[in-house]
């Protein structure tokens, strides 16, 4: 099993960017927390992998955030669906040697 990773890329000027892997095992956690006051946190951490996804101005939820988090929402439908399709074809059928 390869782990999840992370790694960041400095130029002269900064950071130019981050690439993070997460490889969701049973170790990974995926949180939802929400609050009375202010909008939800999704959270997702894995070693050394963590990563936090919330709207821009906590103060104030726009339909940018809305359309987001739906479009978010509708690519992790795919991508699980997209899993159960590949378990499906790897589960021998009955009557099938495993």
């Amino acid at each position: 099993m390869t782990a999840s990773t992370a790694h960041l890329t400095i130029r002269g000027e900064g950071v130019a960017g981050v690439d993070a892997t997460i490889r969701l095992t049973p170790g990974s956690h995926i949180l939802c927390c929400v609050y009375d006051d202010r909008p939800p946190i999704l959270s997702l951490d894995d070693g050394p992998v963590h990563v936090s996804v919330t709207v821009p101005d906590p103060g104030h939820v726009t339909a940018a955030d809305l359309a987001a988090a739906r479009d978010l929402a509708a690519v992790v439908t795919r991508y699980l669906t997209d899993l159960e399709h590949h378990h499906a074809a790897q589960v021998p059928a009955p009557g099938q040697a495993a």
